[in-house]
């Protein structure tokens, strides 16, 4: 049978390498239903996995390999920001580029087919929530050091300040941060004494820094709230860890629609109970490939075929 490809980036290292097992999953899922429907235009989809890692350099250099070596007719990245670009690059005027986690307000690079919400569609109830419901007024920020949460926190803290609120910190956590570093600025957010931590951490930096939180004892005393943590951090926690912790995401797996219940007993028939939990970012990259799928039956892309 003729096959079509397509190419899924994802980080199977680096700070966001904790949601690649979950991803590669879902696409796998997203690719089975698609072949069973009758694949594309009648040949089959053939899924084409590449680490995209951490930096730039590494994801741009997989991108390449997709599109000239292995011939992909769309891409499929669950990457973080700061290396959309820098993919983009490498695929476009060549085939579509389709980012599925969520990204900063505004739009992403004009060549770039974003699938996810962007920022301002969750701050709005989420600013609501922190002033109205937990009527927290001082406010302490801090996240990973690129490009989402450096573009995010600065607009969070303006609506915090429009809703009668306060910032009294923003730190921007290193990529390579250490322990050392997690209680340093823990120091300084207990010295600020804030009614709430909002947090923008990213994959295994979440998991070490509320692992750090709970150890200097600040989880009775400081509420945090972790936006864009999804299953894949909280059950890399432990209960205590937990305490006083409220993640906020896109999708859960916990969400009652009837579309997510058939996808939640797809995926789980499909790869069993030992399978990595498909959280947001997993799910994204179902997403993703559908949409891929959706593209190449209905848009004149590039086919490529690779034997039969």
């Amino acid at each position: 049978m003729d096959k079509v490809k397509v190419g899924l980036l994802v980080p199977l290292q680096g700070p966001m390498g904790v949601w690649g097992p979950a991803s590669m999953h879902s696409a796998i899922l997203a690719t089975a239903e698609t072949n069973h429907l009758g694949g594309i235009l009648g040949k089959e989809l053939d899924l084409i996995i590449r680490d995209a890692a951490w930096s730039e350099d590494h994801a741009a250099q997989a991108a390449a390999r997709l599109v000239e070596e292995d011939g992909v007719s769309a891409v499929v990245a669950m990457v973080g920001s700061n290396a959309r670009r820098a993919i983009a690059a490498q695929t476009a005027g060549r085939c579509p580029l389709i980012y599925t986690p969520n990204y900063e307000c505004g739009q992403p690079e004009p060549d770039v087919i974003g699938i996810s919400s962007t920022d301002e569609h969750l701050f709005a109830p989420l600013m609501d929530w922190i002033t109205d419901k937990a009527c927290c007024r001082r406010i302490f920020m801090l996240g990973s050091q690129y490009r989402w949460p450096m573009q995010t926190m600065p607009a969070a803290g303006a609506l915090l300040r429009a809703r009668g609120a306060s910032v009294e910190g923003m730190l921007a956590r290193p990529i390579d941060a250490d322990d050392a570093w997690d209680f340093q600025a823990l120091d300084m957010i207990r010295a600020a004494r804030p009614d709430l931590l909002l947090l923008f951490l990213i994959g295994d930096q979440a998991i070490r820094f509320h692992r750090n939180f709970h150890a200097a004892g600040l989880a009775s005393k400081i509420p945090r709230l972790a936006i864009a943590t999804d299953e894949t951090v909280l059950t890399n926690l432990g209960p205590d860890e937990t305490e006083g912790l409220h993640a906020a995401s896109y999708y859960f797996t916990a969400v009652r629609s009837t579309a997510n219940a058939g996808f939640m007993e797809r995926y789980w028939t499909a790869f069993g109970a030992g399978a990595p939990i498909p959280g947001f970012y997993g799910q994204s990259c179902y997403e993703g490939i559908q949409v891929a799928a959706g593209l190449m039956t209905k848009v004149d892309v590039r086919i490529t075929i690779s034997g039969g």
